[in-house]
């Protein structure tokens, strides 16, 4: 049973909580059904907590607001920011990129714009309902949408440049890995991000730079991921969510967000946070309904992935069908970041799953075929990870001279793939051989 704070009178707040006979975790319950009456995501339970530090943070200005009348309707007096020292400069501001899914997407835009690489910041890797909020906030009708009202009107021409950038970026990418491209990217995304502060107007030029901003959150997230940069490709991620969020909804901005939301769930998967994973593919998944097929097949080989780092072998097969089912329903609307897909890249999923499963005979002619389809010459870090999923597939099954014989291989590939994850997962495979007397 939650138990009233200790009086404190170098705390205000701290104070008129054990008068009230409030704990902070009831004081947040109360914030939180005023939260959810106006359709905004729940504060986690223990958010007060910095508020009754000895040198506390201040609540910002909607958690005050919700605060005071709380506070007010459980005293039965007016309780004011005053009284509970939250007025004049305040402490430490917390910046918007720590908490993108809470921020003004104004606000964060501006940040973004503003501050300093987003790479080379030290950030907390996020978990839990941190992780997924912005995701869900997506399923909620926008309380405060995108401020359109000052600024230039965008011209065409600014669209189409941003756009060939994120697609030239993903090309760089793809051929030479994220470390080299990684600066650009995120001089990109910040200068973007200026653009979108400085445009009004809901008309086809604003969306599309808007959607060019998805796009880009997604790229420059991913590489990120692969630079194993996890809690900066978190924050890219959720900066994308959060602009969706608040822009006009239209098919293609909602195509966008459902694969940055894939994205986002490879990454959950991948660093073992598998509930987060499941929100923001179901997030995905719902967003997603009309949306063309190769987007829902591109979720749903996110989906093979995941299932396979849960160990759900039956979820792994029903999305392994699926993403081809959806695959196979593809007509001509391809969006450009989705070109990547085939059967193929598909089979290759249900391999790396099937490993993550530690099913590697299953595992083994999936990986196997994979490797037939990836040129070294057009997708090199591609080619060394296939090379890294068959030796240690082949270690599994204890062939370890095949096994060593690939990782060699992988190793001459080295100095053409700038990619941590992919000389990291190298260092895994070649760690697990069993040691030479």
């Amino acid at each position: 049973m939650e138990q009233p704070t200790e009086p404190a009178t170098d705390n205000p707040l701290a104070d008129l909580l054990h008068h009230a006979g409030l704990s902070p975790e009831r004081l947040i319950a109360r914030i939180n059904e005023r939260r959810r009456r106006r359709g905004s995501h729940p504060l986690d339970p223990k958010s007060a907590y910095p508020w009754l530090r000895p040198h506390p943070a201040r609540p910002t200005q909607d958690n005050q607001t919700d605060a005071l009348a709380v506070l007010s309707a459980r005293t039965g007096h007016t309780v004011t920011a005053q009284q509970l020292g939250w007025t004049g400069p305040r402490r430490r501001p917390r910046r918007c990129i720590d908490a993108p899914g809470e921020a003004p997407v104004s606000d964060l835009l501006r940040e973004i714009g503003q501050g300093e690489p987003v790479e080379r910041r030290n950030l907390l890797l996020l978990a839990g309902t941190t992780v997924t909020a912005p995701a869900l906030a997506l399923l909620i009708t926008a309380d405060n949408p995108l401020d359109n009202h000052r600024g230039e009107h965008p011209p065409p021409q600014l669209a189409a440049n941003i756009e060939n950038a994120v697609r030239e970026l993903r090309t760089l990418d793809d051929s030479d890995g994220s470390t080299t491209a990684l600066t650009w990217a995120s001089g990109l995304w910040q200068s973007t991000a200026r653009v979108i502060t400085t445009i009004r107007g809901d008309n086809p030029t604003t969306r599309r730079v808007h959607q060019a901003f998805i796009e880009l959150c997604e790229q420059f997230g991913w590489m990120l991921f692969d630079d194993d940069r996890q809690p900066q490709a978190q924050r890219v991620y959720q900066s994308g969510m959060s602009l969706a969020r608040e822009a006009t909804s239209t098919s293609d901005i909602r195509s966008a967000t459902g694969n940055l939301l894939a994205s986002a769930a490879y990454q959950a998967s991948w660093l073992a946070q598998h509930s987060e994973a499941k929100s923001l593919l179901d997030a995905a998944q719902r967003i997603s309904a009309g949306s063309p097929p190769r987007l829902r097949a591109v979720i749903a080989d996110r989906a093979v992935f995941a299932a396979g780092r849960r160990g759900d072998t039956e979820a792994l097969r029903r999305a392994r069908d699926s993403a081809h089912d959806h695959l196979d329903q593809t007509g001509h609307d391809i969006p450009w970041w989705s070109q990547w897909l085939s059967h193929h890249a598909i089979d290759a999923a249900t391999g790396r799953a099937w490993l993550a499963a530690r099913a590697p005979d299953t595992a083994e002619p999936y990986l196997t075929r994979r490797l037939e389809t990836v040129s070294a010459e057009t997708y090199p870090r591609d080619r060394m990870l296939a090379i890294l999923d068959l030796a240690d597939t082949q270690r599994l099954r204890g062939d370890l001279t095949t096994a060593r014989s690939l990782t060699r291989q992988a190793h001459t590939l080295t100095d053409r793939v700038e990619s941590p994850r992919a000389r990291n997962r190298l260092h895994e495979v070649t760690n697990a051989f069993p040691q030479h007397p």
